[in-house]
């Protein structure tokens, strides 16, 4: 018979504060408790899930829609990140251009979510295209002198 679990109550572990045991119990014979998150679900985790510390099991420290909107505003901020590089990169890359390449072309936006911003169906990086080409691009498609020449 499993030991009698250490009293949880009270403790906080990221947005969860633990309100009350469950009478569920993992394969292990661990406990489960009640926690609310600070937006206010309840949520019954396992007690090897509760802990502040780093380590490779995963830690549960939020109710699941906040576990949810975490994960989608992590995934959003990187993306972010990397359309900012992507637009740096297309900036430098276009000042090297100038005088090579027509006028029309540097005033396009500068990736595919950028044009898309701005209702264009073009945009310009100012990278060669598989087949060697510079030239603007699609949003959907590829290099306009490749779809010129199929």
């Amino acid at each position: 018979m499993p030991s009698k679990p250490r009293n949880r109550l009270g403790e906080i572990y990221g947005r969860l504060t633990v309100v009350r045991i469950s009478d569920r119990r993992s394969a292990a014979g661990n406990a489960y408790w009640w926690c609310r998150c600070t937006c206010g679900n309840e949520r019954e985790v396992p007690s090897d899930s509760l802990s502040n510390k780093i380590r490779r099991k995963k830690n549960i420290t939020e109710c699941l829609e906040c576990a949810r909107e975490l994960t989608t505003e992590g995934v959003c901020q990187k993306n972010d990140r990397e359309e900012v590089q992507r637009r740096k990169l297309a900036l430098a890359t276009r000042e090297n251009l100038i005088g090579h390449v027509p006028e029309a072309w540097l005033n396009l936006p500068l990736t595919d979510s950028h044009a898309r911003e701005l209702g264009k169906k073009t945009f310009f990086r100012g990278i060669r295209c598989l087949n060697g080409h510079i030239s603007p691009y699609r949003i959907n498609g590829g290099c306009l002198v490749c779809s010129r020449s199929d």
